[in-house]
């Protein structure tokens, strides 16, 4: 639930924004989803602007960001300024506010335009609370074809609002795509979107892109600079500007790392990213230790990896089974650079309540020669922000008593060190209630995500 003074500062960033567009008497539309704003916004801003207006615009964003104390986290879609991706993060009362406008120039689908931008500029209709929306017809279009031409298929919610619209305003509907699609497949989209004949449209998908492919190679060199800014801005965010954010949580049992794993990722900083994954304990690319002991030897291992709920031993395993299972499950961590590079290329966000550092925290892997566990722990998933939760002894040990205090110590002792080896350490006083540690590690993300664009710039 928004918070009042979120609604009146994220309603007077949207206002002044749109009333300096309109000022600035810049080209564009509010694509969806406006008839809330800018009073309150339910996911994203999407916007079009004009390519020729498009620089203006983020001009506009950033000054108006600056002025009202927003950091502006922008990543472009493709390589051209102005379009992409913008967060804007306000943090008031120790709260987190937060915008997302997505930007669009050209309306396509892996850089192959599907949407005629003249159509666009020629529905363009005044809304009553100060900004410029499409022709309904027009919208449904987009919306019909961004889900059909990426997903090959339509969403429930999408339907009956497409349909409507493609019946009421049939000419703009049509129009809209006619131009990439010819007088055959366009009367089909219409025809099947009016009869809600989705099964049809979805068994069609294929063609329709095959078609959209052969229109706009008509235009080589055009579409061949279309393709060469998508590629880049691809590349960029995958191997230079990614957005999203690894983050692991460390601390003995009864820390609390599961509590605040699970509401950070339940917290306002959620709509920062695209994905949220939330792992406790390892990547599933491996199977279980124990489950293929089991099979090979018909009997069950009498102990479980860290990543797991585990009964406290009554003594360390020995030098071999305490090796075993970190080079194990260690190859499994460093599996896990494919998923983790897609993620923050996605603007994923990825938690950890328990990684690989746990073998080196836990009693039960203390024969294990520290040099092995120190040389995984380097060539594994390296987190953004590697939080330790720091509290007493004492506190720990009467939330959660399986540990002793002289192993509570031991074991704190560990994480410290640990903290101090990384660049990317934070110590969070976890004495205070979850609510504020959560608040605390927002802030810690906020400070990333400043320095990130910092660097950009």
């Amino acid at each position: 639930m928004l918070l009042l003074a979120e609604v009146n500062s994220n309603q007077d960033f949207l206002s002044q924004f749109f009333h300096r567009l309109n000022k600035g008497k810049i080209t564009y539309c509010v694509l969806r989803n406006y008839e809330q704003l800018p009073e309150k916004v339910e996911n994203d801003v999407d916007i079009w602007v004009k390519d020729e207006h498009r620089e203006r615009l983020y001009s506009i964003l950033k000054n108006l960001a600056d002025t009202l104390h927003y950091t502006l986290d922008y990543t472009p879609r493709l390589t051209l300024i102005g379009e992409g991706d913008y967060f804007l993060i306000k943090e008031y009362m120790n709260s987190i506010y937060i915008i997302h406008i997505d930007c669009w120039t050209y309306i396509h689908w892996k850089g192959l335009p599907y949407i005629d931008l003249t159509v666009i500029e020629k529905y363009l209709n005044w809304y009553e609370k100060g900004f410029y929306v499409l022709s309904p017809g027009v919208m449904a279009s987009i919306v019909l074809l961004k889900e059909l031409l990426q997903h090959g298929k339509v969403k429930e919610k999408y339907k009956p609002i497409i349909r409507e619209y493609s019946l009421k305003d049939g000419k703009a509907f049509l129009n809209s795509f006619y131009f990439y699609f010819g007088d055959k497949h366009s009367r089909l989209i219409l025809g099947t979107a009016r009869e809600g004949n989705w099964q049809a449209l979805e068994k069609n998908v294929n063609s329709l892109r095959i078609v959209l492919l052969l229109k706009n190679l008509l235009h080589p060199i055009s579409q061949y600079k279309r393709w060469l800014n998508y590629l880049s801005a691809q590349f960029r965010r995958f191997f230079i500007n990614s957005r999203g954010l690894f983050i692991v949580i460390i601390g003995p049992d009864g820390s609390g790392k599961s509590t605040t794993a699970n509401n950070l990722i339940h917290s306002d900083i959620k709509r920062l990213f695209l994905k949220k994954n939330y792992f406790h304990g390892h990547f599933q690319f491996l199977p279980e230790l124990k489950k293929i002991v089991s099979f090979f030897k018909g009997q069950k291992l009498g102990t479980q990896s860290p990543e797991n709920t585990h009964p406290v031993p009554s003594k360390p395993l020995g030098m071999l089974r305490s090796t075993i299972y970190p080079l194990y499950y260690g190859f499994n961590y460093f599996l896990g650079h494919y998923f983790m590079w897609k993620e923050k290329a996605r603007a994923g966000l990825v938690i950890f309540d328990r990684y690989f550092y746990d073998y080196m925290i836990q009693r039960l892997y203390i024969n294990c020669p520290r040099w092995v566990l120190y040389f995984i722990s380097k060539i594994i998933p390296q987190p953004d922000i590697l939080i330790y939760l720091g509290n007493n002894p004492e506190t720990i040990y009467a939330r959660k008593p399986e540990l002793s205090p002289e192993e509570i110590k031991r074991q704190l002792k560990i994480c410290e060190c640990i903290i101090s080896r990384s660049t990317n350490g934070y110590v969070i006083d976890a004495y205070v209630a979850p609510d504020e540690v959560v608040k605390n590690i927002q802030g810690i993300i906020i400070r990333r995500i400043r320095e990130r664009q910092e660097i950009k710039l």
